[in-house]
C-alpha cells in the first residue's frame, strides 16, 4: 500500500516551499544548506555527559529558556552523518525553538563533536539506544514535559526508528517526532549517491568518515588497527568498517536492519516528515512505498535539496523554510504562539 503524499501543508498559514530563483536545483540547495554560514546560538547552554554502554559516554548540550517551567515542552535535536550538535542546521533550529520557550537538548551522537574521545564506539544509522538514553535523561530532568525528537538526515532515520520501537518499549514523555530528509531506505540511498551526478557527495562523505575513523583509532591505540585504503565509497566504508564493528553480517545486513522505512507504519505518535524529490543523497521513491500512519504527515517537496530549502520568500524571519516549518509544527502542537519574526 502506498501513502498519500501532501506536497505542502493543508494549513493555509504555512507557505509552500518555493526555491529562491538564484538557488534552483537540488545541488545548489544542498550546498547552500550545508556550507553557507549561519547558525548561532545566543542562549547559554550546559554540557552534560551521559553514560551509555561499554564505558562510552555521550556529550549533550542543554539550553533552557529563562521562562521555562516544569511541564513545559522539550526537544532533542539529532544531527546527521559527519555533523554534530554544533552543525549550522542544528543551531538554527535550536535558536528558533528556544525563542518559542522550548527547552532544547542538542545531542552529539556517539563520538561526534564535543563527544570525541568519550567513546571507543561510533554512531550509525540504526543505533537508537543512544537517542533513547538521551530521551530518558531529559524525561528524568523534566518530568511531565512533552518531548519531541527532531532528527536531520541520518539523525532523522534514528528518530523515526526510535518512534516505531517505542510502541513496544515506551519512552516516557515521547510526544512527537520530526524528521528532515531521513534516509528511510539505506540501500536505496547507497545506490542513489553513487549515481554519476551525485558521486561528488559520496567522495566528500568518504573523506570525512575516513578521517574520523583514523582519528578515533589514533586516540585509542588499543583499538584494532584499521585499514581504510580500499574504501572509495560510503558503501565500501559500511562493508569494511561499520558492519563488522557493530555486529552486522555485511553492509546489506546493516542497511536492512537499520532502515526506518519498514517500521514507519507502526509509529503511533504524531509527527512530520519532510523530504525533497531533488535530494542528491536520498531518493524520493521509497517514501511513496511506505504506508504512513495518518498522524505522521509526509510533506514531499519537489525541490529543497538535502537540508537546503532556501526559499524565494521570507518566512519566520528569514529564507530558511525548513527551519521555520519544523518550528511552526511544534509551535502548533504545543500552542506556543506564532513564529517569531
Amino acid at each position: 500500500m502506498t501513502t498519500t503524499i501532501a506536497p505542502q501543508c493543508s494549513d493555509a498559514t504555512i507557505p509552500p516551499f518555493v526555491p529562491h530563483p538564484w538557488v534552483r536545483g537540488g545541488h545548489l540547495q544542498t550546498i547552500l544548506g550545508g556550507y553557507l554560514p549561519g547558525g548561532r546560538l545566543g542562549d547559554p547552554f550546559t554540557a552534560h555527559l551521559i553514560d551509555v554502554d561499554q564505558g562510552d559516554r555521550l556529550c549533550i548540550l542543554d539550553s533552557t529558556p529563562a521562562a521555562w517551567a516544569p511541564g513545559d515542552p522539550g526537544a532533542i535535536l539529532v544531527h546527521g552523518l559527519g555533523g554534530s550538535a554544533s552543525s549550522p542546521y542544528v543551531l538554527r533550529v535550536a535558536a528558533r525553538l528556544l525563542r518559542l520557550g522550548i527547552r532544547v537538548v542538542r545531542m552529539n551522537l556517539r563520538g561526534a563533536g564535543e563527544g570525541f574521545g568519550l567513546a571507543r564506539g561510533t554512531y550509525h544509522a540504526g543505533r537508537t539506544d543512544d537517542v533513547r538514553r538521551v530521551a530518558e535523561w531529559l524525561a528524568a530532568e523534566a518530568p511531565g514535559s512533552p518531548l519531541a525528537i527532531v532528527g536531520f538526515s541520518l539523525g532523522a532515520n534514528l528518530a523515526l526508528k526510535l518512534a516505531a520501537e517505542a510502541v513496544d518499549r515506551p519512552v516516557e514523555g515521547f510526544d512527537s517526532v520530526l524528521a528532515a530528509n531521513p534516509p528511510i531506505d539505506l540501500a536505496a540511498c547507497s545506490r542513489h549517491i553513487q549515481r554519476p551526478k551525485n558521486r561528488i557527495y559520496d567522495r566528500n562523505f568518504v573523506r570525512q568518515i575516513r578521517v574520523a575513523a583514523s582519528r578515533l583509532h589514533a586516540f585509542f591505540p588499543d583499538l584494532e588497527p584499521v585499514d581504510l585504503t580500499r574504501v572509495k565509497t560510503v558503501l565500501d566504508f559500511d562493508e569494511l568498517y561499520t558492519a563488522p564493528r557493530h555486529g552486522f553480517a555485511s553492509a546489506a545486513d546493516y542497511y536492512a536492519q537499520s532502515s526506518s522505512g519498514p517500521l514507519i507504519p507502526r509509529i503511533q505518535i504524531p509527527g512530520l516528515v519532510i523530504h525533497a524529490e531533488d535530494d542528491p543523497f536520498i531518493p524520493p521513491d521509497p517514501f511513496r512505498l511506505v504506508d504512513f500512519p495518518p498522524q505522521l504527515a509526509l510533506e514531499l517537496n519537489s525541490s529543497g535539496g538535502h537540508l537546503g530549502y532556501f526559499s524565494r520568500t521570507r518566512w519566520g524571519g528569514n529564507r530558511r523554510w525548513l527551519d521555520a516549518r519544523l518550528a511552526a509544527w511544534l509551535a502548533s502542537r504545543w500552542n506556543r504562539g506564532p513564529l517569531p519574526v
